[in-house]
């Protein structure tokens, strides 16, 4: 799992109302939650080497923002050749407000599939995350989603 921390004043300044992941975490064997401060994942924390150490290949990646923090973390997985998941109904993100003379508002559903697109075909979109099943080291199928 990863969890953001923004800066102060912000909605996700580490400790206030909101910053709290979405679904409770216990932590332990096979649930980690990483902090990060930027929008890619990877970028200056653990997660690459908490992945190699346990042999993980392929990601499901969901969460928020589509367009920012799950677009990047999503792109960067594939430049480092992890097989990348997407789940359409596991990411999300906000209307993109309009920009006078340029845009009407662009409704999340429309952001967050665009943010979808921009990856290419590298990416496995598939339409839900409870469709989602990566084998295990022995070969076998890991019907539950782990995160780190």
């Amino acid at each position: 799992h990863l969890q953001n921390d923004g800066p102060a004043g912000e909605p996700d300044e580490p400790g206030t109302p909101g910053w709290e992941l979405h679904l409770p975490v216990r932590t332990g064997p096979g649930e980690t939650v990483i902090r990060k401060s930027e929008d890619d994942g990877f970028e200056e924390t653990s997660l690459a080497a908490e992945l190699t150490a346990a042999g993980v290949r392929s990601l499901a990646v969901c969460g928020v923002m589509s367009e920012m923090c799950v677009l990047a973390t999503a792109r960067r997985a594939l430049e480092l050749d992890y097989r990348v998941v997407l789940p359409h109904d596991a990411h999300a993100t906000y209307d993109i407000p309009a920009a006078p003379d340029i845009s009407d508002v662009v409704p999340a559903a429309m952001a967050s599939r665009v943010a979808e697109w921009a990856l290419g075909d590298e990416v496995e979109i598939v339409a839900r995350a409870a469709d989602v099943a990566f084998d295990t080291a022995d070969g076998t199928t890991d019907g539950s989603t782990r995160t780190a």
